[in-house]
């Protein structure tokens, strides 16, 4: 096969995704005449069956004709208001589009010729209706070697894979999973990000068609970065000055597991959950009194820190956001050698409500001038991600040991990374 002009490739899925709703369970639920189907239903999932079973199983099943379908579309179908404006982009661009589909080709082009698109491309299941009203299903893009799936998507992106330099898959399900392993990058919205996130597969978490473009060509100009569990190694020292505060006013300890996942806050409201409210004043010199002992040389950088903040030195606008007291921020950015690389290192008790409160983001996005939507955000817990929302800019999650990149998914960060090192070319546009 040889090379197309057009050297990029995006395949969308339908259902749930161009579609906002899923149309196949109800289209054929709403048109069988057997509650034997229920049966096949239930095998698909138990996973004892794929969906091109289930379908060759439920059409003798239905009834229907093609004003019926009309109908059904007319009703239940409803295109993703963006996507036409995304395909004119794309066609412009001279992008190519094709629709991926474990639906059905009939209800696709339906809904495309109610909103006059053309000129698209489908790989989708076929859905014939006969005289008599009824069906027959055929699945002319299933894998003969697997036969599990009507539509194969995996199959039909490696017959593309010579053709195109890039193939992006957009997606929101199950029937995307595989062809998400393949595809060069993944715009996810829904399950599909869980699954992507769950399997180390790099993709970036997608609301509707509305983002796409941006997405995919934006220029990130600032990167603010949390501190403690995503720049710098900490959380031993921290759990460590805790464990002496409440020894000292005799509270039992707590792991550095326990330490983590509640020290997202900054210290005055730690202390005001765990301590009676007489005892804080003290809790908090105690801490910072025993703190100050140890934290410089208790603190690292995390491997591969120092050379991710090397690389972006000069072509991002760079800065730190935490809910560490920001002296100890400063503090550690001279004592590490990194704080050349921040244009702003700011903290709690430098003026600004504390995370996940857009203070700070806000105060670090006028201090670079750069707007919020090419701005990202790098934490390492659900407190950053919602701290990113509140300040309308992206969070890219970085998953540690104790928060998984799959927690971290289920609170819908831009992207989830595995490494600070994969953070340089998670940057840079897609395309």
């Amino acid at each position: 096969m040889s090379k197309n002009n057009s050297r990029t490739l995006i395949l969308c899925d339908f259902d749930g995704t161009v579609s906002l709703k899923d149309t196949v369970n109800r289209l054929i639920r709403s048109h069988l005449t057997d509650p034997h189907w229920r049966y096949h239903v239930k095998r698909y999932l138990r996973g004892n069956t794929g969906s091109k079973g289930v379908y060759e199983a439920v059409a003798p099943m239905m009834r229907m004709n093609k004003a019926d379908l009309e109908r059904f579309v007319s009703q239940h179908a409803e295109l993703d208001p963006h996507f036409p404006e995304f395909l004119e982009w794309a066609r412009e661009k001279q992008i190519d589009v094709k629709i991926v589909s474990d639906g059905f080709d009939a209800t696709i082009k339906t809904l495309f010729s109610k909103h006059g698109i053309d000129g698209i491309e489908i790989y989708a299941n076929s859905l014939n209706f006969a005289d008599d009203d009824r069906v027959e299903i055929a699945n002319p893009h299933a894998n003969p070697d697997c036969g599990v799936c009507g539509t194969c998507k995996l199959s039909i992106l490696k017959t593309f894979r010579d053709s195109y330099d890039k193939i992006i898959l957009i997606g929101d399900g199950e029937s995307d999973r595989h062809a998400a392993h393949e595809a060069d990058m993944v715009l996810a919205l829904k399950d599909l990000f869980m699954y992507c996130a769950r399997n180390d597969i790099p993709a970036i978490y997608l609301k509707s068609f509305q983002e796409a473009a941006t997405l995919l060509t934006r220029k990130v100009e600032a990167v603010a970065f949390d501190l403690d569990g995503t720049l710098i190694e900490s959380m031993e020292a921290i759990a460590e000055a805790f464990n002496h505060m409440f020894a000292t006013l005799g509270y039992p300890p707590m792991t550095v597991d326990e330490v983590i996942r509640k020290t997202g806050v900054s210290l005055i409201d730690f202390v005001k959950s765990f301590l009676k409210p007489q005892e804080a004043e003290l809790g908090i010199k105690i801490f910072r009194d025993y703190y100050d002992t140890i934290f410089l040389e208790r603190t690292t950088m995390f491997p591969g820190a120092t050379e991710t903040l090397q690389k972006l030195n000069g072509e991002h606008k760079t800065g730190i956001v935490t809910n560490k007291r920001g002296k100890y921020a400063r503090i550690l950015a001279d004592h590490l050698g990194f704080s050349d690389k921040m244009e702003m290192i700011i903290g709690a008790e430098d003026g600004f409500k504390a995370k996940p409160h857009a203070d700070m983001f806000i105060e670090f996005m006028k201090a670079v001038g750069a707007p919020a939507h090419s701005t990202v955000y790098v934490g390492d817990a659900p407190i950053d991600i919602q701290g990113a929302e509140s300040a309308n800019i992206d969070a890219y999650a970085l998953a540690n040991r104790f928060y998984s990149a799959e927690e971290l998914a289920l609170h819908k960060p831009r992207r989830v990374l595995r490494d600070i090192t994969e953070l340089p070319e998670a940057l840079q546009p897609i395309l």
